[in-house]
């Protein structure tokens, strides 16, 4: 009996598999997985813990003639009529290797350190200051009188030390050439709060104030001090400021010495 076909007829058959349908799910994949790393990056980096900001230190040293010219100062010898005439040069360290010779351009700075060097020399003898090891310490005793006329106290992050802190209002006071507080500028704080009217240095103890002082004496808990003037301070103001100086004297050179 012949074989019937089917009413479709024959079906063609192939030993190939059949295409698969292009899809895009290994490109989404791929996309997913770098979209992935991408954030987990981004929280890493923002999770990594920033530390505190450096804190600036001195740089230097630095060399500054003391005077614009040589210095005549009476002694103590024959009724002070006898005399030296010099120039000392300071090495220092400070922030910055021009604060020197901006202090320079303030005729208030030059009378304070005319002031004190003549007022040490005028205490001395002539034998006080040339004989034996003398000589080095009065270097050391120059040292020690000019240094708060080079380097005042600033209150607050001021370019003289004579402005008021622009945050807070806070100005040094009347007597702050007896200021003995002599901390780096960038390692202090003085903590202000106007509401409570304390003032306080690096968490040492509060100092209360009325708020008319213009000559109010802060202590430091390393037994420190320093004046400031209150009458301006910001009436809403808490917070901390910077104090301290700008720099600090190394040596004192004293080259040429003439006396007479």
């Amino acid at each position: 009996m012949a074989n019937k076909e089917t009413e479709t007829g024959t079906e063609a058959k192939s030993d190939e598999p059949a295409a698969k349908p292009k899809g895009k799910g290994p490109i989404k994949l791929i996309g997913a997985l770098v979209g992935v790393v991408g954030l987990g990056a981004a929280l890493a980096i923002m999770a990594i813990p920033r530390g505190p900001k450096e804190t600036p230190r001195f740089k230097g040293p630095f060399f500054h003639q003391l005077f614009s010219k040589v210095v005549t100062s009476n002694t103590m010898d024959n009724d002070f009529k006898r005399f030296i005439r010099t120039n000392p040069q300071v090495e220092f360290f400070a922030y910055d290797g021009a604060y020197l010779t901006n202090r320079d351009l303030d005729p208030l700075y030059k009378a304070w350190l005319d002031d004190s060097f003549n007022a040490l020399v005028s205490g001395k003898k002539l034998d006080e200051i040339y004989n034996g090891s003398n000589r080095e310490r009065f270097a050391q005793e120059i040292r020690h009188s000019i240094e708060p006329a080079l380097f005042p106290v600033h209150v607050g992050n001021t370019a003289s030390p004579l402005d008021a802190d622009p945050d807070s209002g806070l100005r040094p006071g009347d007597s702050y050439r007896q200021s003995t507080f002599s901390g780096a500028f960038w390692e202090h704080k003085l903590a202000v709060d106007a509401k409570n009217k304390t003032l306080a240095i690096d968490g040492g103890p509060a100092t209360g104030f009325v708020g008319d002082e213009l000559d109010l004496k802060v202590l430091a808990p390393s037994g420190e001090t320093i004046y400031v003037d209150v009458s301006s301070l910001k009436p809403d103001f808490v917070g901390e400021i910077q104090l301290g100086v700008q720099g600090r004297i190394r040596q004192v050179f004293i080259t040429d010495y003439l006396a007479q």
